[in-house]
């Protein structure tokens, strides 16, 4: 292990991803490996020096509480003292002229325009338009040695590996490592945990290239679902899947007849049960919906979420139902670039390699697939019994 500062700490695989210094380098890593911890502390390394350069993620909660956070850490571990204009989405270092920019990658508006030096976009994988991927690289080219440096866990075999494996080159460098390469956590008790298995548990935890057989949703494509859509008049609906140790997910959706366009997804970790009411009604409110299909077993938060004034009921949880209702639904679907997570979710949501008593899909990360199944039973399932008053 190499020290880069007194309070940066790097294993080997991380140090040797930090210290290259090709175009194109990228860290793929599982889950908890230390992947973002490295790409931070990259970053901040650029900013010993004069630069513009560009720290950016899927979506807001990715930039702000993951790459964001940590690379803020790194400059104060490396004593870099900076000043942040947070109405700007700008960062500079006083000492050494460094200009950071933060960007978030539903489309290509705030990295277009600048000359970079260099970029850091993390957990690239979950981006939805190869156009802003390519746009980001367009924009790295100001100085001597302009890099860009990548970090995510793998999503299929999508876009690193593409440039990184099949057609890369001499001015590209791909680093791996697992979970368990990361020494500084308690791996074991860590991936116990999480409780992931067969072709889930290569590519989140060995952080492997793979392909997902037995896809529940193999009609899903990104070119023809992902798009802005203007819904401008149409009812909103929102649906709502409780997470305790998992995620809490609620996807929102503006629906026109037939048509169904996901605007809008929450997905955040550790939330208590007060704070799934508020993130709930902020949904409710700001996109001015008239109902909530809940997470059936939430019967108590149904209840909150009644006493202030929401329209909630109990989704019908019944899978293979939902499912087929679903794929009824798949052709005439549209979702925001911004619904990073469920883009994520819906590539790898698979059914099991061996055959089951019930064919039901493997019941990993499948949070937004739960509530979009809930609010597909809502929307275009039998009428219901119980009419709101």
């Amino acid at each position: 292990m190499i020290a880069t500062a007194a309070a940066i700490t790097l294993y080997d695989v991380q140090d040797d991803f930090v210290a290259d210094q090709r175009h194109y380098v990228a860290f793929v890593a599982g889950r908890n490996s230390g992947k973002t911890y490295a790409g931070a502390t990259k970053a901040a390394l650029k900013c010993t020096a004069p630069g513009l350069g560009v720290i950016a993620a899927p979506d807001f909660p990715m930039l702000e509480f993951g790459a964001k956070r940590q690379f803020k850490e790194r400059l104060d571990a490396l004593g870099l003292r900076f000043l942040e204009q947070k109405s700007l989405g700008t960062l500079t270092v006083p000492a050494t002229g460094a200009e950071v920019v933060f960007a978030t990658l539903e489309n290509e508006g705030r990295i277009r325009g600048p000359n970079y030096h260099w970029a850091w976009p993390d957990e690239i994988e979950y981006i939805a338009r190869r156009q802003t991927w390519l746009t980001l690289k367009g924009a790295v080219r100001a100085g001597p040695n302009p890099q860009i440096f990548p970090t995510s866990t793998p999503k299929g075999k999508r876009l690193i590996w593409e440039e990184w494996v099949r057609d890369g080159d001499e001015r590209h460098a791909l680093y791996t490592a697992s979970t368990f390469d990361n020494p500084f956590i308690d791996a074991g008790a860590y991936v116990r945990g999480l409780g992931y298995s067969g072709t889930y548990y290569e590519q989140e935890i060995e952080a492997r290239f793979v392909s997902f057989e037995g896809l529940v949703y193999p009609g899903f494509d990104r070119l023809f679902h992902v798009k802005p859509v203007d819904t401008d008049g149409w009812p909103t609906a929102l649906a709502l899947d409780i997470g305790t140790k998992h995620p809490t997910a609620i996807i929102v959706g503006k629906h026109s007849g037939e048509r169904l366009h996901l605007a809008a997804e929450v997905y955040r970790t550790g939330m208590s049960a007060s704070a799934i009411v508020e993130a709930t009604v902020a949904a409710y409110v700001t996109h001015n919906a008239s109902f909530v299909v809940v997470d059936p077993s939430a019967a108590g938060l149904i209840l909150d979420l009644k006493r202030r004034g929401l329209h909630a009921r109990k989704a019908n949880n019944a899978i293979e139902v939902g499912i087929a209702r679903v794929q009824s639904v798949l052709p005439r679907l549209t979702v925001d670039p911004a619904c990073v997570h469920f883009i994520a979710e819906i590539e790898a949501y698979h059914y099991p390699d061996r055959q089951q008593e019930r064919d039901v899909p493997v019941k990993e990360d499948d949070h937004l697939m739960d509530a979009w199944r809930y609010l597909c039973c809502e929307l275009y399932g039998s009428k219901p019994k119980i009419r709101f008053i």
